[in-house]
């Protein structure tokens, strides 16, 4: 972003205080959240990101997005602040093609995956990471998940989160190792969901 851009623009609030430090921090979080999956982290650090975005989302962009990582971020989140905070900290293309983004910033569960990259047979590492806002991350609840990382099984509750979802997840894990992995963020919090999990739903959930 130039320096003309950046004279007209919002006001910026600071990135990380120690980009390095910071960034390996919650780098840690989100691989101890793909390995334990259901398990809820929270990143405990001081960060003022843009109003329409999580504190976890803002701090996994900072420390996971850049010039090589093309950014989607849905239209309700997408405000001028948090664009420019995201190009100008990240140094991220910022993308309105969900299909070319390599992370999505989302402001609820998509009704499909299909508009999403998935990798391919070939490259399934491609796939997309979708980092999706909800208002509450809670151990417990409907959500039974099982798969690498889970002794037997584990108990999440994403109410946010409506049943279909998981119905649309379930029948993309046919083209395993293809796919895409989900993180849920709710102020601090995160919970990590990656292809490779299973995820089942007890009654009583609508």
């Amino acid at each position: 972003m130039s320096a003309d851009n950046l004279a007209h623009a919002p006001h910026l609030t600071p990135g990380f205080a120690d980009t390095v430090t910071e960034s390996q921090q919650v780098f840690r979080h989100l691989l101890e959240a793909m390995a334990r999956p259901g398990t809820v982290q929270t990143i405990d650090i001081d960060l003022e990101g843009p109003s329409t975005l999580d504190r976890a989302a803002t701090a996994i962009a900072l420390a996971l997005v850049d010039f090589e990582t093309p950014l989607y971020v849905s239209p309700a989140l997408s405000t001028n602040a948090a664009e420019t905070y995201l190009k100008f900290h990240c140094g991220t293309r910022i993308t309105d093609d969900p299909m070319e983004a390599a992370f999505a910033i989302l402001d609820k569960a998509p009704e499909s995956l299909s508009g999403f990259n998935s990798g391919t047979d070939e490259y399934p590492e491609n796939g997309a990471t979708l980092l999706i806002q909800v208002d509450t991350v809670e151990a417990g609840g409907p959500l039974v998940l099982s798969g690498p990382g889970i002794k037997d099984t584990t108990r999440l509750d994403l109410p946010d989160v409506p049943a279909g979802f998981w119905t649309v997840r379930a029948a993309q894990q046919r083209y395993f190792p293809r796919g895409i992995d989900l993180v849920f963020v709710s102020g601090a919090s995160m919970v990590a969901i990656p292809r490779t999990t299973t995820v089942s739903l007890t009654a009583g959930k609508e």
